[in-house]
């Protein structure tokens, strides 16, 4: 017995049987889906079971990730690392000036020590470093002597 056809569902004869994607065509029913060009077995794109002219011939596209703790730390590195997110940061930011970073006790120990060095003579900053290299190498040599200057 003859089979239908795939799209008109008529018998197809023998003699206008078009066999591809696994069914059977009449010649004329043999066209792309989107246009509706008659195709034949040179020019045809199958997808879906269904044929397609080049032109129309569905484009394949990624498929969706699945959300994975490690894909989601990826997506977010890959955020913070991007120069879009970056300059848009850098664009909102561009009117409202700088933030005023809180004081926290390391920041505090730093300004504490830059305001102390800047008080400090000249004169006496540079005793204080020729003290300490006087001491590094001592420790090296003599752990226990220890050199001592008094001040007026």
């Amino acid at each position: 017995m003859n089979p239908p056809c795939a799209r008109c569902g008529k018998t197809v004869y023998p003699t206008e049987k078009i066999s591809c994607l696994d069914k059977n065509w009449h010649k004329g029913c043999f066209h792309c889906e989107v246009c509706k060009m008659t195709l034949n077995m040179k020019n045809y794109k199958g997808y879906d079971k269904k044929p397609y002219c080049n032109a129309h011939y569905p484009k394949t596209s990624f498929t969706i990730v699945t959300d994975t703790p490690e894909n989601l730390r990826l997506k977010q590195q890959s955020e913070l690392q991007s120069q879009v997110k970056y300059k848009r940061d850098f664009e909102e930011s561009k009117g409202r000036g700088f933030s005023i970073v809180t004081d926290t006790p390391e920041l505090q120990r730093l300004r504490k020590t830059q305001e102390h060095i800047s008080n400090v003579s000249p004169i006496a900053h540079e005793i204080f470093c020729l003290r300490s290299r006087w001491r590094e190498e001592q420790s090296l040599h003599h752990p226990s002597d220890e050199l001592r200057f008094v001040f007026p």
